[in-house]
């Protein structure tokens, strides 16, 4: 089946408790083994970190440690994954040298990285990510009509902000501003898919509301009482989650809420597809799949 890695893996920032990251690692890699695919963790963490260069140190470390363990009995090449969060995500300089695989180094914006026993590469799947979100819950960007086109309501200017605005820009979708801590640059890649406030009211297509400025480990809060929302309803989604329990998808009369979970699954498989293992692309689970598996684990 070609490439057959021994890994060391782990999700790296602050705060980091609440991550399911690590649980994701080895959902993925269980699945895959159903079509073949076989990838060893030899470490799946979470590290508290504010630092990137000490996350990338900590894998070489990792690396070395097993190694030597092993006496040269594995021959094969071993790898270090690395899912960045806050506040490492902005740390990786522009002019570094790790080749990018997805994203834009001059978003200033990497989430995951792969140092593949020879060199650095880095991609950036937040804006892919949403993107996966957005589809699964039936925004359609192939529409023509600037009315008819998705629009994003976001709040928030920092590294995911940009990278999903990007994103969505690309996509064709429409993109509505409403503040936040730190401004999103009018002279971005997303410059002219930008709708000014007053024509919001005019717009008709579906709406997805994301507040990018929510305090990591959060859940958000929701008022009012479940029911079943209108096909054309706005979507909420979190980007925070905290751990334990969670309902998926909650509806409501203001519209269809979802759990930040789906964000971290979407992006995650992006990054499986992209720069883990793209070999594997066909045999990785649908995010409904990841999200169902991951569910489980987490109850």
């Amino acid at each position: 089946m070609g490439r057959v890695p021994r890994v060391c893996a782990a999700v790296a920032g602050n705060p980091i408790e609440h991550s399911s990251t690590p649980d994701l690692f080895r959902i993925v890699a269980r699945f895959l083994q159903k079509s073949g695919h076989n990838i060893t963790f030899d470490a799946c963490e979470k590290i508290s970190n504010d630092i990137l260069v000490d996350a990338l140190a900590w894998g070489h470390a990792m690396n070395s440690a097993i190694t030597r363990e092993d006496k040269g009995a594995y021959r094969g090449r071993r790898e270090i994954w690395l899912s960045l969060t806050a506040p490492l995500k902005h740390q990786l300089p522009i002019d570094s040298s790790p080749e990018w695989i997805l994203g834009d180094p001059m978003l200033a914006s990497v989430n995951q990285m792969r140092h593949d026993g020879h060199v650095w590469l880095a991609a950036e799947t937040d804006g892919d990510g949403l993107l996966m979100v957005a589809e699964e819950f039936g925004f359609d960007f192939s529409l023509k009509d600037d009315l008819d086109k998705p629009l994003l309501c976001m709040i928030g200017g920092g590294s995911t902000a940009r990278a999903c605005a990007a994103a969505w820009a690309t996509a064709s979708g429409k993109i509505w501003w409403e503040g936040g801590r730190r401004p999103l640059s009018s002279r971005g890649p997303w410059r002219n898919s930008l709708v000014d406030t007053s024509d919001v009211c005019d717009h008709v297509g579906r709406r997805l509301h994301v507040d990018f400025d929510q305090l990591p480990g959060t859940e958000a809060e929701i008022i009012g009482e479940s029911m079943k929302a209108e096909n054309d309803a706005p979507v909420f989604l979190s980007i925070p989650y905290s751990g334990g329990e969670f309902e998926a998808v909650i509806e409501n009369e203001w519209g269809v809420h979802l759990n930040g979970r789906w964000l971290l699954v979407a992006q995650h498989l992006k990054a499986w597809e992209y720069l883990f293992f793209p070999e594997a692309t066909d045999n990785l689970p649908t995010l409904r799949e990841a999200m169902e598996l991951l569910s489980s684990v987490e109850m």
